[in-house]
């Protein structure tokens, strides 16, 4: 399938049906002049890039990252409070693998510093070892005093069966040699028994629908549009649906929305509830980049640290 016939698929099935200036929010959700012109000028960009899209003409560089803007705005970012997985067209699987999935929330952990500064997003492969990404654990070991005085912690919300949970960092414990991926040591266990369930063939040619799970943050420089998406509340567990949109060694190329926060989140297929890869960067509206769990498979010390492999 080619470039163009790709992105048409994403397209209509992110629209659903729906025309696509009904994606951009009202006037009232935005504030500002220069908010109110940007809406208008994407919203009519968009609207004659479908159209072209739709008729097999080519597009313009613009034209195509306005559509995957557009992708990103027919997306949720959906809020996930008390362990509780919202029920949602975007979130539609089989209810075994929903509580597959659902099971391994607990252990999905907003990274930063115990007096509330949030960092990043880091989830448990073991009862006291974390994985995050490599620019995450640097950033910790840059601030080593912080590191040393127990200052960088992890934070599980509470659910039904877990009170909320503190957990100081006490080091990395291991960095892929060539991948963005991490592990960080506890002073304590975390809330599950053992860790979230990695999958040991990640991205097989059935999946195609994942999921994002993190905290995502404010940064200076996002657009208008993503405030009304979020409602305006950052550094919270939310579940930003997506696809898969390549693969390249060890590393997975998808679209779920996501914020600076969500380095180190956990991608799941959804069609097993397996998490297949460790949210890394990405190019905003654009294309993001995972680690395969495949990296952390092949690699002798980090693999046998991780408790759960299916």
């Amino acid at each position: 399938m080619d470039e163009m016939t790709s992105l048409r698929h994403r397209v209509e099935r992110a629209l659903g049906g729906r025309a696509i200036e009904e994606l951009w929010p009202g006037p009232r959700a935005l504030v500002g002049f220069e908010a109110a012109v940007a809406l208008s000028v994407d919203r009519v960009l968009a609207r004659r890039a479908v159209d072209k899209l739709r008729a097999g003409s080519r597009l313009l560089p613009v034209e195509s990252e306005v559509l995957e803007v557009a992708i990103r705005m027919a997306r949720p970012a959906l809020r996930i409070e008390r362990g509780r997985l919202p029920l949602h067209c975007s979130l539609e699987m089989d209810e075994a693998v929903r509580a597959v999935l659902v099971a391994q929330l607990p252990g999905i952990a907003s990274l930063g510093w115990n007096w509330g500064i949030p960092l990043a997003t880091a989830f448990q492969v073991s009862p006291r070892v974390l994985v995050t990404s490599a620019h995450v654990a640097d950033r910790l070991e840059q601030e080593r005093e912080d590191l040393a005085r127990g200052h960088f912690v992890a934070r599980f919300d509470a659910d039904a069966r877990h009170a909320e949970r503190t957990v100081a960092i006490t080091g990395v414990l291991a960095r892929h040699p060539s991948e963005d991926v991490a592990l960080l040591e506890m002073a304590a266990e975390g809330p599950l028994d053992g860790g979230l369930r990695l999958a040991r063939q990640p991205g097989g040619s059935g999946t195609r629908r994942v999921l994002g799970v993190g905290y995502p943050l404010y940064g200076d420089g996002h657009p208008p549009w993503l405030d009304a998406l979020f409602e305006n509340v950052y550094g919270v567990m939310r579940a930003s649906p997506g696809e898969l949109v390549g693969a390249e060694g060890e590393r997975l190329f998808h679209d779920c929305t996501t914020l600076s926060g969500n380095s180190g989140s956990p991608l799941f297929d959804l069609s097993t509830g397996l998490v297949i890869g460790i949210h890394a960067s990405g190019k905003f509206a654009w294309r993001n980049t995972a680690v395969s769990t495949r990296a952390l498979l092949s690699n002798e010390f980090i693999r046998a640290r991780v408790s759960c492999w299916d």
